[in-house]
Order: C-alpha cells, then structure tokens, then sequence
C-alpha cells in the first residue's frame, strides 16, 4: 500500500508531467534543427546542380575555343578569318550573285470603283 501512495504522490505526478513535458519541448527543439538543416541541403542541392551546369556550359566552351585557337593556328584558317571579318577577296575573285529561280510576274493590280464603273458605262 505504501508503493501505491508513493506513486501517486502529487509531487511525484507533477514532476512526471513535467519530464514528459519537458521532453516533448526537446523533440520539438530537435526536429527543428532537422527541418533546418534538411532545407539547407536543399538548397546546397540545388546550388550544386546549377554549379555543374555552368561547368559543363565552361567546359563546351572551352573545348570550342580551343578548337577555334586550333583553326586559327592555320594559314587557310588565318585566311578564313580575315575574308570573314573583314569581307576580303582574294586576288583573282570576283563577285557571284546567285539568283532564285525567275521572278514571278507581278499580278494585276485590283479593281477599284472608278475603273468598276468605267468597265460598266462602256457604252457612254
């Protein structure tokens, strides 16, 4: 009987509640830093992921400028250029304009009111 008394002791049950409670305040308190460190790795995914495509980005154009440095280390590449920026002509050229086919004839132009009513009044 007294272990009875003992456990239901108000004191004893009032510590008890406050333990419990007490531990409650202290999962809430661990799952906010769980939250908050799960949202910083997203975040730091996502930073991640864009870090890689510009790498990739850099790294396409790096093979395409050293492709071009490539290119240009050649005589018919240094002539390439030139003729490109430049819009050169080599000695000897000339100039060739190469035309589409036959132009179509133009169509006729429309009917407007004076000519209806002229096209009408023939006889006057």
């Amino acid at each position: 009987m007294v272990a009875f008394h003992q456990r239901n002791d108000p004191v004893r049950l009032l510590w008890r509640r406050l333990l419990i409670v007490g531990l409650f305040a202290l999962a809430l308190l661990a799952s906010s830093g769980v939250w908050s460190a799960y949202k910083k790795e997203s975040s730091s995914r996502a930073l991640r992921m864009q870090a890689q495509g510009q790498l990739s980005e850099l790294s396409q154009r790096e093979s395409q400028l050293n492709a071009d440095i490539a290119k240009l280390e050649t005589n018919r590449g240094k002539e390439e250029a030139l003729r490109e920026q430049y819009e050169l002509a080599a000695e000897g050229e000339g100039l060739i304009i190469i035309v589409d086919g036959r132009a179509e004839e133009a169509a006729p132009p429309a009917p407007s009111l004076s000519t209806w009513f002229r096209d009408m009044l023939i006889w006057w």
